[in-house]
């Protein structure tokens, strides 16, 4: 067996990314009609895999299919890859000791779940980014956002305009906007005139040295 063909990308991950088309790898593969090489059915894995959660209709049956999983026979990993099955199995057996993949046995006759380990690393596409994560100062707003309305026991109105000004601040002033809630609410003699949150922020109510 030739050894050049047996190659792997143990330590792809720490030489960079290029962004290639998912479509355009597919085709640039789907072009070779010889036997792959052992990195080229690699490239096949990423691409066969699921890009997100679904649900895989197999034999009438519905079965949950993850982000960078997939669920085929050996046999048509073999197709994909012109390869006898033995081989198939082979590369995955290897594959999967060298931490790529994980090979997960189903109840289903003849079908296989390969999971490709890191998979958002793979695509340089972090998993967080899939679901809005938070920034430090969206998270900020809304601590923001629910401390002052219970503590001045108003309703929550003009959560736009709010952000707005919370855009504004430096991140001290966000800070101190936090902090001074209670001081600002104990500060004003008549409930009826407790600023909405936007305006408070606006004011910058928080740096007033007359509040409590």
């Amino acid at each position: 067996m030739n050894e050049e063909k047996n190659i792997l990308p143990y330590d792809a991950l720490t030489k960079g990314y290029i962004l290639v088309p998912k479509a355009l790898l597919i085709e640039a593969l789907n072009q070779r009609e010889s036997e792959f090489t052992y990195l080229e059915a690699f490239l096949m894995v990423l691409t066969k895999v699921n890009y997100k959660d679904s649900i895989a209709n197999i034999r009438s049956c519905n079965v949950e299919c993850k982000r960078g999983e997939s669920l085929m026979s050996f046999v048509k990993w073999a197709g994909l890859f012109h390869w006898k099955r033995h081989k198939t199995r082979r590369f995955f057996t290897k594959i999967e000791q060298k931490k790529l993949v994980e090979i997960i046995p189903t109840n289903m006759s003849g079908i296989t779940r390969v999971k490709v380990v890191n998979y958002d690393l793979w695509t340089s596409k972090p998993a967080e980014n899939w679901e809005h994560k938070k920034t430090y100062s969206e998270e900020m707003f809304e601590k923001f956002w629910d401390e002052f309305h219970e503590t001045t026991m108003t309703r929550k109105r003009e959560i736009g305009a709010a952000r707005k000004e919370w855009t504004k601040l430096s991140e001290k002033e966000r800070k101190m906007a936090v902090e001074q809630i209670y001081s600002y609410y104990m500060g004003v003699d008549d409930t009826r005139y407790i600023k909405r949150a936007c305006n408070y922020l606006r004011d910058k109510s928080f740096l007033n040295d007359e509040i409590y």
